[in-house]
């Protein structure tokens, strides 16, 4: 159990001297990079290559320090976890054959915690939370580039102002542009921003939301998409392929790059009630086929080929 400190010193200083002192077979890396000094073996998972596909989203800095830390996991790890298809070919994309090689899919899972509430919890959350009155679509995700939110606010303004947004996410930088699109949807609609959350307020918000939307043009898998489908409600999604991936056929799929599409893929699901119930259907089914135990035993399996 290792205390809190700055990330570099943590991860290549605090964390190869407890694995020296425990003497570990295999060390796990969950988050892309591989600490220095490490005297054993290690499996890396890959979460996303947005570093290499979508440098804009970063500080340059931080984009140099983590592209060297993907090519040195890559070329030390005994195998790479990626968590979707899409990973795996940016994977090698950007990192080359030998890493391609090492790579091994493990999809993975959403929390029971994401599911359908019953009337009187919606009712206890619609008090608590006091959500946009009559519909509203929610998205949830971090504040940042990648996400594609000024189209997505762009792109709102075709739709009824009766439509109401709520947002949720920590910012990250380049959010000076954000701000100003949403100050032109608050001129014509509820828009809540809400921030960082914690899961039982996102449930909650999920099951009361008319809808969802995911408009992100990279990501390593998408997992509100999932997180929505397992709330019951209904996901308009982009097309990006790890979204796609995640979504398989249970969301509506749009051109996150076409600002009539993303407005005409809202109205849609918005309007259409046999839609609704059919996204919701089998968004559920879907939902229910990623769990953290098949996650898990995929891991598990990984690391037994190579102890």
């Amino acid at each position: 159990h290792l205390s809190p400190s700055h990330p570099a010193i943590f991860d290549h200083v605090k964390v190869p001297r407890a694995v020296r002192r425990l003497d570990v077979d295999i060390f796990l890396a969950t988050k892309n990079a591989i600490p220095l000094g490490l005297p054993c073996r290690s499996v890396c998972i890959y979460l996303d290559l947005a570093y290499f596909a979508f440098p804009a989203a970063y500080r340059v800095a931080d984009n140099l320090y983590m592209r060297a830390m993907f090519r040195r996991s890559a070329r030390l790890a005994s195998r790479i976890i990626c968590i979707s298809r899409a990973t795996e070919k940016d994977t090698a994309k950007y990192l080359g054959t030998a890493a391609a090689a090492k790579t091994v899919v493990a999809y993975p899972g959403i929390s029971r915690d994401f599911c359908v509430m019953g009337p009187d919890e919606l009712a206890s959350a619609r008090e608590a939370i006091k959500p946009p009155e009559g519909r509203f679509i929610l998205y949830a995700g971090n504040i940042s580039p990648r996400k594609n939110l000024i189209r997505m606010l762009s792109a709102l303004e075709r739709l009824d102002p009766s439509i109401g947004l709520v947002m949720t996410g920590h910012r990250r930088w380049k959010s000076r542009s954000f701000d100003q699109a949403v100050r032109a949807a608050k001129s014509r609609r509820d828009v809540r921003i809400m921030g960082g959350v914690d899961d039982a307020t996102l449930v909650a918000l999920y099951n009361l939301a008319t809808a969802s939307v995911y408009p992100s043009l990279y990501e390593g898998f998408g997992f509100p998409v999932l997180e929505s489908m397992a709330c019951g409600t209904p996901v308009a999604a982009s097309a990006a392929p790890s979204v796609q991936e995640a979504a398989g056929e249970a969301a509506l799929l749009f051109d996150g790059k076409d600002e009539a599409d993303i407005a005409r893929a809202l109205e849609r699901v918005l309007e259409d009630t046999a839609l609704r119930q059919t996204l919701r259907e089998e968004g559920l089914a879907r939902a229910g086929s990623f769990t953290w135990q098949r996650a898990a035993q995929k891991v598990c399996d990984v690391i037994e080929e190579i102890v």
